[in-house]
């Protein structure tokens, strides 16, 4: 009997101390939700981020901020919300964060699979594949016949080490036979900026998308499944035959492993709601980057099934991790 009773008030002990956790996860959130951005501001992950805010305050009953955290390659604002213990810091991630710079990027000081959970893809990304305009070709025959006539003299610039910018001027390199030199910035908004002072000679990012509309550069190709409703002239990599080299960039939110479930539920639920909203899809349209909301277990899988096709990606065109 003393036996039962000391089980009992354990287990009714353990139960009273989990009651003040049960119902943080319940009323979550209770103080400002953190949304960082592991990029400088202006970039496409920016883009993705800030014409949710003011919806996701009203859904959620708190203010929700965007802090920019940017360097090595976005791994420095992933490693912030890795280990992120307040339940209110997520992580707004591009493709490459939690796909893509395992295989790239040495030592990095968290495991993408097992230090994040993944609550749901927010947007899908127009990417276009960018010229600057002294260059003397204006479509992809073009690009690749000077490509091979001039080895090695044109650069590209990605949003650092490890992102989808990178990897595919990498991929576009392999299957066109050319090669080109990687320039990595800290984000994507810098590498636009020398691209357009000609600096770089290319891009193959979504930032890119307003300058191409406003003649600044020139629009090769886009990389999506359909033509970017907001360059409606600029082919597709499929059309021009190109379609080994698609890699169709995504932004999503992953939460730090210790977020209880609950809040991720919630959060996942108020993702969902946000992106179904006209406004929200009215302000990302310039940018070419539409919402495209996925949560729960198909997200996860999705990042985990990436995670492998980078992989083999990187191994196969000889990518080492730096």
């Amino acid at each position: 009997m003393q036996n039962i009773t000391r089980r009992g008030l354990g287990a009714l002990t353990a139960t009273a101390l989990s009651l003040p956790y049960l119902a943080r996860a319940a009323d979550w959130p209770t103080r400002p939700v953190t949304l960082l951005v592991p990029y400088p501001p202006g970039g496409p992950s920016d883009v993705s981020t800030r014409p949710l805010m003011e919806p996701l305050s009203r859904i959620l009953g708190q203010p929700v901020v965007i802090e920019n955290r940017a360097g090595a390659g976005g791994s420095i604002g992933a490693q912030a919300v890795a280990q992120s213990r307040d339940g209110h810091t997520v992580l707004i991630f591009p493709t490459a964060v939690l796909t893509i710079s395992p295989h790239v990027m040495a030592q990095l000081p968290y495991d993408p699979a097992t230090a994040f959970i993944p609550v749901a893809r927010i947007t899908l990304g127009y990417s276009v594949i960018a010229s600057h305009p002294s260059l003397p070709f204006r479509d992809a025959a073009g690009l690749i016949a000077y490509g091979k006539a001039n080895p090695g003299q044109l650069r590209f610039g990605s949003a650092g080490p490890g992102t989808i910018t990178q990897l595919t001027g990498e991929l576009f390199g392999d299957v066109t036979g050319i090669r080109l030199e990687h320039v990595p910035y800290r984000g994507s908004a810098p590498s636009l900026t020398d691209a357009l002072a000609g600096r770089v000679q290319l891009l193959f990012d979504s930032v890119a998308v307003p300058a191409v509309n406003d003649g600044k550069l020139i629009g090769i190709a886009t990389i999506g499944e359909n033509r970017n409703p907001s360059l409606p002239n600029v082919p597709t990599l499929a059309e021009i035959g190109l379609e080994r080299a698609l890699a169709i960039p995504w932004f999503g939110v992953a939460a730090p492993a210790s977020m209880p479930p609950a809040a991720v539920a919630r959060l996942t639920e108020a993702l969902r709601q946000a992106t179904a909203m006209p406004e929200v899809a009215s302000a990302m349209a310039p940018a070419g980057i539409v919402p495209a909301f996925e949560g729960g277990s198909v997200f996860a899988e999705r990042v985990r099934r990436e995670r492998e096709m980078y992989g083999a990606l990187a191994k196969r065109i000889g990518i080492q991790p730096q």
